[in-house]
């Protein structure tokens, strides 16, 4: 913990020496480790003063003119300037709460535990407050509760009855929205502590604005929230917390001439150009471009083989890169072991995964690597380690599905200790494992509005009437109809209906949490990001086998696919230059393929790109049987290959008896 000067260029010794203190003097003595560098532009007589600390916070500002480089009082304006900044910088949240809700010291306790898990997540001390000294209702707010407001970054309403109720809550709502500087988005994580009439019906303004943000339903923990699920509410709310306080400094930027913070937006789409694997899994060596030109809207990359040709491989591949270290450690070092190469059963080598991106608009390279060597991620000369080619890639909507992904009454707690972004992508290496957002479809976590609406209209839009969402309000729970039937909980969807529900719900949250501003206009082609999906057709009738895909193309235009299939009818969805036909019988693995199958059948699919007769195994038997004197008549095969979709099982049958009239009428 320090804060250390790394550079100092001022070419004047007495103003080197009295700048650097001025500002080491404005820093004082934070928690963490802080980084200075004081910089004079070689064109122009301007001092550029950068200051890194926790959290991923950075300033930068340039001091110019008599005014600003004034050595008065110990250079009194460059002080001045960064103490204002640092001053928001802090991680300082109240909690706003109404008269009597601590009477039984709720709110005691859940600032002690809030802010403990703070400190475990962050590694950093918080500053949490509250009013202690409210009592009864009061018209005014006191001088010491509007100073703690004043101070504030970050505000928890507690919601109850009382809370709307209570004038000063109202106005410390108030003041903490109004103080917030025209462009950032309020910094706000209300908690549910008693059901309230405000909430349930969105009776007015003050609730409505509160429901269109993230909150954590705490009412099933009122009375303790020691307990398991008590403490994950907990970790959630610090978790969101955390988040939203790292892109609040992530949206600060200098402005040279006035030093005022603007609003930067939304993340840059980057997107996926190729990936190199070697040594990993079933590869040797494998180079996959994602970046062909297509005549199909859309990124999409579809990866068809046979089982065991390395399918699933590539999308783990693909997750290990974008999550990258230290977040791949939460796998675990078994997880991690099983992603290399067994040439024999001595020597596992070391696996590594070299990734390409590209940012959408500027064009910006950006590469992952990573190697993997005896259950751990090694440095080695080609290896990255994370920033800062992955800092672009924790604002940007990752997502990664395996083969088992479902929901289940099952409470998921085995891998609770791990990140959100690693949780999100953990079907991937544990078939056992739930999806992140299992917990808001099966009512153990209240939604917000803005993933409601999304999440509504996703399904509408993908599933047309044969899937519909009915809602109420964020905490009564979400319902479906199946082919405008009756209403059914999540839990109770068919498989392929329940597989989709689940993912594209986990979608929409991660969307709804990384770009809250954009998501509350419910526009799903809003979305941009990387979606990894094994087994994209999991459980699904061939109807919407066929049409699945052509929809996620309207309804998702930003977003990058990259899927794998066993199914003919979501390959015929695809461009030739989409396809990629894995085949490790093939120099580097992989079928080139010479034509377009968008116009083929799903029998010329299956035999043509797939390798397979589409007729039964069982009618391939009997034909060979036949041919050793063994098995069905002739006559009986006759019958059975002249059944078809348009000859019932009667029909053939007269048909091969005219057939054997014929015959016997020709010998004569």
């Amino acid at each position: 913990m320090a804060v250390r000067v790394f550079s100092n260029n001022l070419p004047n010794p007495t103003e080197r020496a009295e700048v650097q203190e001025a500002v080491l003097s404005a820093i004082g003595a934070p928690s963490g480790d802080w980084l200075v560098q004081i910089h004079e532009n070689q064109n122009s007589p301007s001092w550029h003063i950068t200051i890194w600390g926790p959290n991923h916070f950075k300033w930068t500002q340039e001091f110019f003119g008599l005014e600003e480089q004034n050595p008065h009082g110990g250079y009194s304006a460059i002080k001045k300037t960064i103490e204002d900044a640092l001053s928001s910088s802090r991680l300082s949240v109240y909690l706003s709460y109404g008269y009597p809700d601590n009477k039984d010291g709720f709110v005691t306790d859940l600032t002690e535990r809030l802010a403990q898990e703070l400190q475990v997540q962050t590694g950093l001390p918080a500053e949490l407050t509250f009013d202690a000294y409210r009592a009864l209702q009061e018209s005014t707010l006191s001088a010491y509760a509007e100073k703690l407001v004043a101070n504030a970054t970050i505000l928890v309403p507690v919601m109850s009855p009382s809370y709307f109720q209570s004038n000063e809550c109202q106005k410390e709502f108030e003041l903490f929205v109004g103080r917030e500087q025209q462009g950032h988005r309020p910094q706000i994580f209300p908690v549910y502590f008693v059901t309230a009439e405000e909430i349930e019906n969105r009776s007015s303004g003050w609730a409505q604005a509160l429901i269109r943000q993230q909150f954590v339903d705490l009412r099933a923990h009122r009375f303790d929230l020691s307990s398991t699920e008590g403490r994950r509410a907990i970790v959630e709310l610090a978790t969101g917390i955390r988040y939203g306080f790292t892109q609040r400094l992530s949206e600060k930027t200098d402005d040279p001439k006035s030093g005022s913070e603007q609003l930067v937006g939304a993340a840059e789409a980057i997107y996926l150009e190729s990936v190199r694997l070697e040594n990993f899994r079933c590869f040797e060596e494998l180079v996959l471009n994602f970046n062909r030109p297509s005549s199909l809207d859309g990124r999409w990359t579809c990866i068809a083989g046979t089982n065991g040709s390395g399918k699933s491989t590539v999308l783990q591949a693909l997750g290990l890169a974008l999550l990258g270290s230290p977040l791949v450690l939460e796998l675990g070092g078994e997880r991690l072991n099983r992603m290399r190469r067994e040439s024999n059963l001595r020597d596992q080598r070391r696996s590594k995964v070299d990734v390409m991106l590209k940012g959408a608009i500027s064009g910006s390279p950006y590469s992952l690597h990573l190697a993997i060597d005896d259950g751990r991620v090694v440095n080695s000369r080609d290896a990255s380690f994370g920033p800062p080619a992955l800092e672009p890639m924790r604002q940007l909507v990752i997502a990664a599905y395996g083969a088992t992904r479902n929901l289940s009454s099952r409470v998921d707690s085995g891998n609770e200790h791990m990140s959100l972004d690693v949780r999100r992508q953990i079907t991937l290496f544990d078939p056992l494992s739930q999806l992140s957002a299992a917990d808001v479809l099966l009512g153990r976590q209240s939604a917000n509005w803005p993933f409601l609406k999304l999440f509504q209209t996703v399904i509408q839009q993908v599933f047309d009437t044969d899937l519909q969402i009915v809602l109420s309000s964020p905490t009564s729970g979400i319902r479906f109809t199946v082919s405008n039937k009756e209403d059914v909980d999540p839990i109770d969807l068919p498989d392929g209906f329940r597989s989709a529900a689940a993912w594209i719900a986990d979608l929409c949250s991660i969307w709804c949490e990384k770009e809250p501003l954009l998501a509350e206009d419910a526009n799903p082609a809003d979305i941009f990001g990387i979606v990894l999906i094994d087994e994209i057709d999991l459980h699904l009738h061939p109807s919407l086998q066929r049409d699945l895909v052509p929809r996620l193309r309207k309804v998702f235009p930003k977003v990058q696919w990259i899927v794998t299939t066993h199914s003919p009818l979501v390959l015929a969805n695809f461009d030739v230059n989409e396809i990629i036909a894995l085949d490790r019988d093939r120099e580097g693995n992989i079928r080139e393929l010479d034509r377009q199958i968008l116009g083929f059948t799903s029998d010329e699919i299956y035999e043509w790109l797939m390798g397979t007769r589409p007729m039964g195994a069982e009618m391939g038997e009997e034909l060979s049987k036949s041919d050793q004197g063994l098995g069905k008549s002739q006559e009986d095969l006759a019958r059975l290959m002249r059944v078809s979709p348009k000859t019932d099982d009667e029909t053939a049958r007269k048909q091969v008896a005219e057939f054997k009239e014929i015959l016997r009428t020709l010998k004569r």
